[in-house]
C-alpha cells in the first residue's frame, strides 16, 4: 500500500527533536511537552518537503539542476501571495454576506 507524503514524513524523524525543543523553550516561559515537539517536528518536516518540491519546480522552469536560495524565497513569496488572495476572497464573501443580511434587515424593517 503506497504511503502519502505525510506518512513518509511521520515515519522518518530527520529534524532533531532536541534542537526544536530548545528553540521552543527559548521562545516561551511555558513548559514544552514531548508531544508538542513531535507535532512541530512533523509540521516542519512537511514544510521542508513541500518547499523543496516547489523550489524544484522553480529551478526546472529555469532549466537548472541546482536549487538556489531564490527558488526557496520564491516559494515563500508564492505562499504569501496565495494567502493574500485567500484573505481577499474571504473578505469579499463576508462583504457580500453583510450586504445580504443588511438587505434582509431593511426589508423586515420596511414591513413594520
Amino acid at each position: 500500500m503506497p504511503y502519502d507524503s505525510k506518512d513518509k514524513i511521520r515515519g522518518l524523524i530527520m529534524i532533531p527533536k532536541g534542537t526544536v525543543k530548545r528553540i521552543m523553550k527559548e521562545n516561551t516561559d511555558m513548559n514544552v511537552s514531548a508531544e508538542s515537539v513531535v507535532a512541530l517536528v512533523e509540521i516542519l518536516q512537511e514544510m521542508v518537503v513541500t518547499t523543496t518540491k516547489i523550489a524544484e519546480e522553480n529551478a526546472a522552469k529555469d532549466k537548472r539542476k541546482t536549487l538556489k536560495a531564490r527558488d526557496i524565497e520564491q516559494c515563500d513569496a508564492e505562499r504569501l501571495r496565495k494567502k493574500v488572495i485567500e484573505v481577499s476572497e474571504r473578505t469579499e464573501k463576508v462583504n457580500m454576506l453583510t450586504n445580504e443580511i443588511l438587505n434582509v434587515i431593511a426589508n423586515e424593517l420596511e414591513r413594520y
